[in-house]
């Protein structure tokens, strides 16, 4: 599920608007509003751990991710009503997704709505003074919005037009802004104060909304994040199934992920991409963490 539409259902049933969910832009999320790749990662090196004097380096480098949640009485709650949310509402839903839509038709919803978090991507490319990267998303969307259908295809890889993900969370932290307490917002799940900001401000930067009109705009997001979950929810009931305290293992999991792809974003902005392409020691602490 993507995190626009988390971020908007707590907007509807539980939470003021001003709040939102960091959402890796264009990023499929799982049920509990984690990014793919964070428990993409979670699930890998579960089963790759570093060697004990290699994490051990590394971790003494890396804050325990409980000294940065200020608000866990709050976020524990949260949490557990994420999670009937999850078992009750979601998890139906998608099910009805797969009985009803084919793997290709599937697919290809999920490659439109990727292609509809281009425009974001782009505006926060130009904010973070990325023009390279800026105009390769822009050149992306308007091959595949055209010759690709709408984003059914992507032709735009085929000419080397490759997706890259950033979001306003991550332009905040361009300009020096700090991550403050990790933060689970209602529905959406993990985040931080300023990614749940940096989320609604890549809302209201969607065409699609102010196309559409809010009421509208809510009904297809909810599509294209229960496509998303189609992906994601199994890989998430096996992370949930392996850990003894889920809670703190998304936590670990979500704020290391975040702060190296936060880290990678600014080497890359400011001209050291072969930094930003190298694992370092909140890599090796996600991998060493997970692997007991």
């Amino acid at each position: 599920m993507s995190g626009a539409l988390l971020l908007l259902l707590s907007v509807l049933l539980l939470a003021p608007p001003a709040v939102g969910q960091e959402g890796v832009v264009a990023a499929p999320t799982s049920a509990a509003g984690v990014p793919a790749h964070v428990v993409e990662t979670a699930l890998t090196h579960a089963v790759d751990p570093l060697p004990d004097e290699d994490l051990d380096a590394w971790l003494d480098d890396v804050p325990d991710p409980a000294v940065r949640d200020h608000l866990e009485g709050y976020n524990r709650s949260v949490f557990r009503f994420n999670e009937a949310c999850y078992l009750h509402v979601i998890t139906p839903l998608t099910r009805g997704f797969r009985f009803l839509v084919p793997e290709v038709g599937r697919k290809a919803i999920r490659s439109v709505f990727d292609n509809l978090q281009l425009p974001v991507v782009f505006i926060n490319d130009l904010l973070q003074l990325a023009p390279r990267e800026a105009l390769t998303t822009f050149g992306r969307f308007a091959m595949n919005t055209t010759f690709g259908l709408g984003g059914v295809l992507d032709p735009a890889s085929d000419v080397g037009w490759a997706r890259h993900e950033t979001d306003f969370g991550q332009t905040l932290a361009v300009y020096g802004v700090p991550s403050g307490s990790y933060f689970v917002v209602p529905v959406a799940g993990p985040s931080t104060v300023r990614d749940s900001l940096g989320e609604a401000v890549d809302i209201a930067l969607r065409p699609d909304m102010w196309l559409l009109g809010f009421g509208p705009w809510v009904l297809m997001d909810v599509a294209g994040g229960v496509a998303a979950f189609d992906v994601e929810g199994e890989r998430l009931d096996a992370l949930r199934a392996t850990s003894v305290d889920f809670y703190a293992a998304l936590r670990a999991a979500y704020l290391m992920d975040r702060d190296a792809s936060v880290a990678q974003r600014i080497s890359l902005v400011r001209g050291d991409p072969g930094k930003a392409s190298t694992g370092g020691p909140l890599d090796a602490a996600v991998r060493g963490f997970l692997g007991k």
